[in-house]
């Protein structure tokens, strides 16, 4: 009987194990690519063994090759500042909307929570043609501006917030209004320390969006010169060649900032999300 439960946790081990293998394997094939010559590339990936993830030869070429000679330092400096951009706008657009919803009566409040939420169900691809559209006419195509204005508003965020607003004790809302708070005091001293959690959540979540766009700045933009990562690595699959040697070293520089900002951030993202997130 007492041999049952230790069963359990080693399959359970061996299971989380490979699971976690299926997802580390195809990455750590790309981080050993990144610093192996062309010539050396694919021979090695069949039958699989060390050699196909470590490099006999390692060199650094395809970084010197990537950010000197094609320029990929300003496609990474586009895409940082478009995620610090994005996720400074959108949480503070979205907390101060989840603000006023969770700690202010108004008529309508309700309809108005319903009809955010709504939104979550429309797909991308049924918004994309209108917001482009709405981005042309209004002058802002081609421009820097135009990569993160439409995405400021956020539902889910709008929905993280609210939740955790709503779980702070009203009676500290009306103790600040008593001492002659304004709202825009109360707002920003009072409750936003309050969902430090969820800030970090929500904001983890949208640098995640901004850094991995692909779609939107392919439609949006025309010229180089705001180019993010995702669109800078799909130039390099070309109709004449396909320098794969350089995709790996994009790919590697393009999931380090992401891969690191999470294992840093991860307790708050996991205090943010199960603290009051998934609760109506």
């Amino acid at each position: 009987m007492k041999t049952m439960p230790f069963a359990r946790k080693t399959v359970f081990a061996l299971l989380l194990g490979l699971l976690a293998m299926v997802f580390l394997l195809p990455y750590l094939w790309m981080l050993g690519s990144a610093f192996k010559p062309r010539s050396e590339l694919f021979t090695y990936v069949l039958p699989v063994s060390w050699k196909t993830f470590i490099p006999l030869s390692p060199t650094l070429d395809n970084f010197k090759r990537l950010l000197v000679d094609l320029g990929f330092l300003r496609n990474i400096t586009n895409t940082l500042l478009l995620a610090v951009v994005t996720v400074s706008g959108s949480v503070l657009v979205c907390a101060m909307t989840a603000f006023v919803l969770a700690m202010i009566e108004f008529p309508g409040r309700k309809l108005i929570f319903f009809l955010i939420m709504f939104t979550m169900m429309v797909p991308f691809e049924a918004r994309m043609i209108p917001t482009f559209l709405v981005v042309q006419n209004l002058g802002l195509s081609n421009k820097f501006v135009a990569l993160f204005l439409p995405w400021l508003a956020d539902a889910f965020m709008i929905f993280l917030f609210t939740n955790h607003f709503s779980e702070i004790p009203f009676d500290l809302y009306n103790a600040a209004i008593i001492d002659g708070c304004p709202h825009y005091k109360i707002f920003w001293k009072v409750m936003l320390p309050n969902i430090g959690p969820a800030l970090i959540s929500g904001g983890l979540i949208k640098f995640f969006f901004a850094w991995d766009s692909y779609v939107w700045p392919l439609i949006i933009l025309r010229s180089p010169k705001w180019q993010v990562i995702g669109v800078a690595i799909a130039n390099l699959f070309t109709d004449q060649s396909i320098e794969w040697e350089l995709i790996f070293a994009g790919s590697l520089l393009s999931t380090v900032p992401v891969v690191v900002l999470f294992f840093v951030l991860q307790k708050y993202y996991i205090a943010g999300m199960m603290s009051g997130g998934l609760k109506e």
